[in-house]
């Protein structure tokens, strides 16, 4: 895989509504994980969420006004003001505008009339989103809307990297927004994967996940593109694996074996070894089976390496933004990278004995060349995204 630039990113979370901030909390441990306020959590196992300040903007869905607040972000670090002709837009779906239709669902369970808000029975259609992107925010050349559970948005940073490595386009917008919903708040306490308190990745005392909320795309450039205009990168996508394992409805492979196929095949695309990592950020969901999956994955990867190498997940600060949620991972790594640091793993404070990983409770200032940001998924849906330091 040819390098490809990351000139751009931006980002809006529970912990902080634009890159800068959404650092600076990660650096410092901080949560967004809060009570849910959204909408009413009934008898729900666990109200905790990572809920997001309302982004404002006109009147769309929920996730679209997210998606415009971080992509705009994105494309004034890389210097642009709107998408160049022919550039791509690649979005990993979430649940769009389903809260909407949950709300004008109620509203006529109530007796208001069906005709009155009936778009808003459509706006989470999985192409909606991009569609939004793209009509504010200019492009023109390929653009896809990837549904691929908890792997959407690593999958269409992937998808978008290889346009522009191919030649097919020269820039790239890739990333996702997700929003609450009843549906899957409701939906993963039913499923009994979420914690009563606060998400504790690779932690022993791990007791389950929390879901978030977000936005957060990069820039993807043609290094020939970007040098034209004078831009500079912030890091490199260098190579991106994907697998399936297909080993279950929603568990992953005890033994992590479809995870570790896309790492090593995201470090065979950019002709490196599971020597050359120097950080993992994880997917770390906090959940038992998923953590101790993934962590022996990365014990068979990182052999005798795995105690000098750091592995963290973000979700213990921001829960699990779902599909957006390897969008959000993928620019804390381009962060990492550019700030030559790993944010602590937030929630961590006892370690596995099952999971013998290197999981810091405080920041690491280190150098960082090459580093992997890990999605999972259900359906054994697995990514990896390789990013190095600027060349």
């Amino acid at each position: 895989m040819r390098p490809v630039w990351v000139t751009g990113v931006g980002v809006y979370s529970a912990i902080g509504t634009d890159a800068a901030s959404f650092w600076e909390a990660l650096l410092e441990g901080r949560s967004g994980v809060t009570d849910l306020t959204r909408f009413p959590s009934g008898d729900m196992r666990s109200a905790r969420v990572a809920q997001c300040p309302d982004p404002g903007g006109p009147r769309r869905s929920r996730a679209d006004n997210l998606a415009l607040c971080a992509a705009r972000e994105a494309l004034a670090q890389a210097g642009l003001e709107r998408l160049p002709e022919g550039a791509g837009i690649a979005l990993g779906a979430g649940v769009g505008g389903l809260p909407e239709s949950e709300d004008a669902y109620l509203r006529v369970l109530d007796g208001a009339p069906l005709s009155r808000g009936h778009r808003a029975f459509t706006g989470h259609l999985p192409a909606t989103t991009a569609d939004v992107l793209g009509a504010e925010l200019g492009g023109g050349g390929p653009r896809i809307s990837a549904a691929n559970a908890c792997t959407s948005s690593a999958v269409a940073i992937g998808l978008g990297g290889l346009w522009v490595s191919s030649g097919e386009c020269s820039c790239v917008l890739a990333g996702a927004s997700d929003a609450l919903s009843r549906l899957t708040v409701g939906g993963f306490n039913c499923l009994r994967l979420v914690s009563p308190d606060r998400p504790r990745p690779f932690d022993g005392e791990r007791s389950g996940m929390v879901i978030g909320e977000g936005a957060a795309f990069l820039i993807l450039e043609s290094p020939e593109a970007a040098r034209a205009r004078g831009a500079r990168p912030l890091a490199v996508l260098e190579g991106v694996g994907l697998s399936a394992d297909a080993f279950h409805a929603t568990a992953p492979h005890p033994e992590g074996e479809g995870a570790l196929r896309a790492m090593r095949q995201a470090l065979s695309a950019a002709g490196l070894t599971p020597g050359d990592v120097d950080h993992v950020n994880a997917h770390g969901t906090a959940t038992p089976a998923n953590d101790l999956a993934e962590g022996k994955a990365l014990v068979s990867l990182l052999g005798d390496r795995v105690a000098a190498v750091p592995v963290t997940s973000i979700k213990g600060a921001v829960g699990h933004c779902l599909g957006a949620a390897g969008a959000m991972e993928a620019a804390a790594v381009v962060l990492s990278l550019v700030h030559q640091a790993v944010p602590p793993c937030a929630g961590f404070r006892s370690p596995d004995p099952a999971i013998p990983l290197r999981v810091p409770n405080r920041a690491v200032p280190m150098a960082l060349r090459h580093v992997l940001s890990v999605n999972l998924a259900f359906g054994g849906n697995n990514a990896a995204l390789l990013f190095g330091g600027e060349p």
